[in-house]
């Protein structure tokens, strides 16, 4: 019986080895995990401190909807209808917004000649009415105001009727 303890007390001793190089390799490694964090957070905290992070919420500008009166042609015959559509506006900041709605009877102006210029039968199909997206986007981002030029980040319909 002598020798069993003896191979038991080994085993022991061997299991015993095993467990503190396994805890040391698991301290040695969260350590290092730790110190890399560390000096991500400071390098992360000193890029917020660089660069002013944007407004994080939307801006955006409803417009009253537009009803324009648009020409086209069924059986031969030339025949008007009537296009009724409502649009929101994303802008980057308040500040355009605020320049927008100054100029807002000249944008208004500005996007029922750009409608009354489309036909029906490319405002039928989604990449006509992307199009239109894409007109108005580039009718509006220009210089209102000498001080800053406008960017609209996307317009979006919110009402669409062709009658």
């Amino acid at each position: 019986m002598t020798t069993t303890k003896k191979k038991v007390s080994f085993l022991t001793l061997i299991l015993m080895i095993i467990t503190l190089l396994s805890l040391s390799a698991a301290g040695y490694f969260w350590y290092q995990n730790q110190s890399i964090s560390k000096s991500y957070r400071k390098a992360k905290t000193k890029n917020k401190e660089e660069v002013p992070q944007p407004s994080q919420l939307p801006v955006f500008l409803t417009l009253k909807p537009f009803t324009v009166s648009l020409p086209g042609m069924k059986n031969g015959y030339e025949v008007n209808r009537i296009l009724y559509i409502g649009m929101v506006l994303r802008l980057t900041n308040e500040e355009q917004k605020s320049v927008l709605l100054e100029y807002l009877p000249e944008i208004r102006s500005n996007i029922l000649l750009l409608l009354s210029k489309q036909s029906i039968d490319n405002l039928n199909s989604e990449s006509g009415k992307l199009q239109l997206k894409e007109l108005v986007k580039e009718e509006l981002s220009r210089g209102y105001d000498t001080n800053q030029p406008i960017e609209i980040n996307e317009v979006l319909f919110t009402d669409f009727i062709i009658r």
